[in-house]
């Protein structure tokens, strides 16, 4: 049974060690870009993760902070921009219109 691989090519050559492909993985945190060479050559790439975006909205419960449109593990979400000291959030609905 042929192995199943995950990882898919960037088709550039590692800048470091000049030997290996530069290949997207997945990791726990999301995704990166890392050297085919891996244990010998340990360059990687991190994503750079989306900024939030501030909605206008005031946060209901502490009424300091604005709600922040975020990205979390299971999709996007609101949070009060005052976090740590307000923890409150929100999930996004998507609004649907019902049929006529």
């Amino acid at each position: 049974m042929p192995e199943i691989s995950k990882n898919k090519e960037v088709g550039a050559i590692c800048p470091e060690c000049k030997i290996g492909r530069l290949v997207i993985k997945t990791g726990r945190y999301g995704n990166f870009t890392a050297c085919s060479n891996f244990p010998n050559c340990k360059y990687i790439v991190k994503e750079e993760r989306a900024k939030p975006v501030d909605t206008g909205e005031i946060c209901d419960s502490c009424n300091v902070g604005h709600m922040l449109i975020r990205d979390g593990k299971f999709g996007k979400f609101k949070a009060c921009s005052n976090y740590p000291r307000c923890k409150n959030t929100k999930k996004i609905t998507a609004d649907r219109k019902s049929p006529a």
